[in-house]
Formats: C-alpha cells, structure tokens, sequence
C-alpha cells in the first residue's frame, strides 16, 4: 500500500476536535428533586450495566474518530502494490486521417470502432494514471498533455472527426515517444486501422475492415493542350484496393459546366490502377467534376474530385541560338500562336538577358556562365556548360528511336513509330538526367534534374533528320519539355493541384465546392492570420481572381488496410490488459466506508442512545 497523494495526512490533527470534546465533556449534575417515583420507573425500562454505557461512550468516539480518518484516507489515494508491468503514464495515438472515415456494414466509421475501444480502456485506468492525447493526419496535434483527468481525455476522443488528408504516423510516434520519456513506466496506445512499417515498443488498438472494398481516384493533373486553344487534357488515375476480394466494376463520370463530357468503365483486380488521358474542350475557368461510383464502396473521399480549367498565363521563353533551326523556329511559333508562350529571342552576342524567363532555350550553343537558378533545354548543344558534357560529330542518321520511358511527361502523347533521325551530338550525361530516347546505343533526347534544375536534352538535328518536320512529335516535344521544366513556375501555378492538408494563403474568404464524401456541396473557409489549412477535396476560390483544386490523390488512403486476425484480442487477452493496467480503488471503497458509517451513526444514536 502507498499514498499517491500524502499531503492531505496534515488534515488528521483534526481528529483532535472530537477527541478533546469527549474528553471534556459535561458531567452529570445532583439536582434535589420532591419525588423520585416518574425516574424509577424509567431507570425499570431503560435499565443498563455501567459497563454497557461505558462501551457506548467509546463507539460513539470511535465511529466518530473512524468517519475522520477514512475521508483524509480517501484524499490521501491509496493504491495497493502494482505490479511490475503496470504503466505509471499512458500516451494515446489517434489516427485521424483519411482512411479513418471508412464504414463497414453498420455505417460505423473506423474513427468511431477505435473511439469506443480507448474509451473502455482509458475508463478502466485509475484516477492516478497520467493521460497525454494525440490525435494526426498529415501532422500530429498534442491535444491533452502529462494530465489525470480522465473526464477530459474522454471528451476530446468524443470531438475527435477524420480529415480528408494522408496519414503521417511516423510524426506522431516521434512526438508521443518525447511525451512518455518524461514519465516512469510509460505506455503508448496507437488506436489506428494499420500498424506503422517500422517495429515499435506499443499497444496496437486495431480498428481495420474485415473485407473492405474500395477504388478511388489515385493521380490527377490537368494540363492545356500545347498546339490548340481552349483544349485540355486530363490525366486520371484510378486505382483498386489490394485488399479487395475481387475484381471491381467502377464508372467515371466527368462533368465539364454541368454537362457529362465523358464517361468510362473500368474493371480492376485487387491491387490494379488504370491510367486515362482525357481530352477536354472548354473556356478557362470553367468547372471539371469527377465521379466514381463503385458498387459496395466502403470509402467516399477518393471518389469525387473538382478543378477548374486553368487560367495559365503564356510561359516566358528565351530562345538563344548561334545557328537557329528553322524546324525549332517553326514550332516554337506554333506555341506562340496558341496563346503558350512569349518568346524573346538572342544570340549569343546578347547574353545575358535582362529579364529573366520561366525557361532558358540554347540551339547549338551553351554559355559558359550556366544559369542555375531557371530550367534549360538545351537542343543540339556543341560545347561544355553547366552539368552537360558534350561532343560534337558528323551527322550520323538513324532509321528509329526507342523510347526508355514512353511514360515521361516530355513524351507525352508523342508516338516514337516512323521517326528517322540524325544525330549531331554525342551526349555524356549525368546520373540524374536519364534517357528518353536511344538512338542505336546513344541518348538522343533526355531529361532530368541536376541540382535541383530541370533538364531536357537533344542530340539532333531537326532539319537534317529525314520526315522529323513532317510529324507532331517534333512540336509535342518541345511544347511538353517546356511545360515539364516550367511545372513549378508562377505562370503554371493554376494547374497544379494541391495536396490536402497543405496551407493556402488568403487575405479573405476561400469558397468552396467541395466532395464530401457523397456529393458536391458548397461552402466557405475564413482563413485565421491570413493562411488556411486545405482540409477539403474539391475547387477553392478567393480574392484576388485567384482559384485552385485540391485533392487526397493518395494511394495510402486509397489501398485500405485488411483486419489481421493476429492483431485482434481475444476476449481472455482483454481481460488481461484490463487486469495488467488496472489499479486499486481503495479511494472509491473509502468515501463509501465513510458513508455507511455515517448512516450506522446516525442510528446507533437516535436509536440506542449511544453518544
């Protein structure tokens, strides 16, 4: 037995109140009387041995005495003798992120099974216990620290809701092992629907899908067409749950301004992700709306998806060449003439510029003082410069390329069959800028990045390479390697869709229309301090003309996680991790000792007289 909380023992000095006022008492007192006939009959009725009334005096001083030192007792928190393994601290991990919100058959959301599993845990934990609470999706939040009140860690799991936003657990366990290296005999519980992929010492509280079932949209971009105007294209990606049981059916409704502009079906295997491009044509601003609509779909956030045609400003271009190719100049002023690019064109004499563009075209040349702080591609490059080392040759044709990596977005859309080219350039690259094409056993086009800067690189030569200006590729090619370098610049800023939880910032109100789950709703955000959390799914707008989509597009959330049989508890192993955290509540049995004995008090003196 110890005390939790021994300074309440300084209130026993009052247990000298009761005992100097039955020592003190008043005593009996002769009082003549003319007749003693009324008092013998009652001392014949309520006859006692002196012994008897003595044994009163003391029950009345001891019951008293008793009630006293029960309640400083009680104040005082007892607790039997714990066990070696019984935790002193308790720090709970809650996982509030997107896959949280999938149901099952009842409509129960995984949040809310893991809810009620921690609260029936942290309900069987004594007063004494030291409760710190955190709840995480992309960022951990300490919501309750090194605190015993348990009324308040059970009223911040109840206000607990998942957010549309991939999950960082790694961050929590971080955050709460800080938290329990400042207690003895500490324990963390992560109540969550899968266990982190790295071991560690911790109670997992499973709260996965037996059978879940689920497919969503995986990858989205949307991006102008490079050689016509109002005309789009998006990139979508659906992906299935590797934990299905089996192929699913899944239809993909695309709206543009209200109206149905495409639909789709697709069959997926557990695991299988189907990529589309999809043609759009439309005005600049108008809304795009994405519905996927799964039978028996158990998770809603992954299937609905809004953004709107892009208002992108034309890219700042600066063409440098010493021996311009008219096939380059042509396709370049195709770009100009769609509305893509503004173009300022140089010759070595002029450098460097001014102005500094979005992206740097060298032609035959390279300078030497290598602009490091803007994304290059260099056609056909003659010398040294930067990361490039490169060596001129004769001009060697070839019949076919092939392509390495067909995927790359600089070969977007832009078919390798029937392209002779000749080579003028033998390329030695560095590691990171990777092969595009190959050309019998050398690199003729590349890209990649060096020191955080973006590369595209050509070894040939347009005019020279036989039906090159004849085909779309030529054009593709340079109209995609310029919107790839410039993906991160201002101009293109309006294309690029935004991950959830990522932070905006607003001067004034961002409207919404937002997928929750189920539909399009819309609704406003006021930003605190001028930056606001994305914490929605769908198309935002503020002031300032300014709009923008942001999606989940994860596919950790979407890949939801399967119960494993090992991790669920049986009912004796619960009964267990009750037992082993479980404390002593002598204070409860106290203050209810207190009370009998008050009652039993109260009886002995207005029934038997004892006082």
């Amino acid at each position: 037995m110890r005390f939790l909380a021994p300074s309440y023992f300084h209130f026993a000095w009052l247990a000298l109140i009761p005992l100097a006022l039955w020592l003190f008492r008043r005593q009996a007192k002769r009082v003549p009387v003319s007749t003693l006939l009324f008092f013998k009959s009652l001392a014949r009725e309520h006859q006692e041995s002196a012994w008897l009334r003595r044994i009163k005096k003391w029950l009345s001083l001891l019951l008293t005495l008793l009630v006293l030192l029960f309640a400083i007792f009680a104040l005082a928190r007892p607790s039997s003798n714990l066990s070696a393994d019984s935790p002193g601290a308790v720090v709970i991990i809650v996982d509030c992120s997107a896959s949280m919100a999938a149901k099952d058959q009842q409509g129960r959301s995984r949040l809310d099974e893991v809810r009620q599993r921690v609260k029936n845990r942290v309900r069987s934990l004594p007063d004494q216990v030291v409760l710190s609470l955190i709840n995480f999706d992309s960022r951990p939040r300490v919501l309750l620290s090194r605190s015993r009140n348990r009324r308040e860690c059970l009223r911040l799991l109840d206000e607990l809701t998942p957010m549309p936003v991939e999950g960082d657990v790694e961050a929590a366990l971080n955050v709460a092992r800080r938290l329990a290296d400042l207690e003895s005999r500490s324990r963390v519980w992560l109540a969550a629907d899968s266990a982190p992929s790295a071991p560690h010492d911790l109670d997992l509280i499973p709260a996965a899908l037996a059978e879940p079932l689920n497919a969503g949209i995986t990858g989205f971009q949307i991006r102008v067409s490079p050689l016509a105007r109002d005309r789009y294209e998006a990139f979508v990606k659906i992906s299935a749950a590797a934990s299905n049981a089996a192929k699913v059916t899944s239809t993909l409704e695309v709206s543009l301004a209200g109206r149905i502009a495409q639909l789709r079906e697709l069959e997926l295997a557990p695991g299988e992700s189907s990529a589309l491009i999809l043609p759009l044509e439309g005005l600049r601003g108008q809304r795009l709306e994405m519905r996927l609509t799964t039978a028996g779909d158990c998770f809603g956030w992954d299937d609905g998806l809004s953004a709107p045609l892009p208002k992108t400003k034309p890219l700042s271009v600066a063409w440098f060449a010493e021996k311009p190719d008219p096939f380059t100049e042509l396709a370049l002023s195709s770009l100009i003439e769609a509305g893509r690019i503004e173009m300022k064109k140089g010759n070595p004499a002029s450098w460097p510029p001014k102005e500094s563009p979005d992206v740097f075209v060298f032609e035959n040349w390279l300078p030497k003082d290598w602009p490091a702080d803007k994304p290059v591609i260099a056609l056909t490059p003659q010398q040294n410069a930067g990361p490039l080392q490169t060596r001129p040759m004769r001009g060697l044709p070839h019949d076919s390329v092939r392509a390495v990596q067909p995927d790359h977005p600089v070969l977007f859309r832009v078919s390798n069959s029937r392209i002779a080219i000749t080579q003028t350039t033998v390329l030695d690259l560095p590691v990171s800028i990777e092969p595009l094409w190959i050309a019998g056993n050398e690199p003729v086009l590349a890209a990649g990045e060096s020191n955080g800067q973006r590369l595209v690189v050509t070894a040939f030569s347009p005019a020279q390479s036989e039906q090159l200006a004849l085909l779309p590729s030529f054009p593709l090619v340079l109209g995609n390697s310029l919107y790839w370098c410039a993906e991160n610049s201002q101009a293109l800023a309006d294309i690029r869709t935004l991950h959830t939880g990522a932070m905006l910032g607003a001067d004034g109100l961002v409207q919404w229309h937002a997928w929750d789950g189920s539909q399009f709703i819309d609704t406003s955000d006021d930003p605190a301090n001028g930056l606001l959390t994305l914490n929605r799914i769908g198309t935002w707008e503020t002031g300032g003309d300014r709009s923008g989509s942001c999606a989940l597009i994860s596919d950790a959330e979407t890949h939801l996680p399967k119960q494993d049989p090992q991790t669920v508890a049986s009912p004796q192993q619960a009964s267990q991790i009750v037992t082993a955290t479980a404390f002593s509540t002598w204070p409860k049995r106290l203050i209810w000792l207190v009370i009998a004995l008050l009652l039993l008090e109260s009886f002995l003196f207005h029934r038997k007289a004892v006082y």
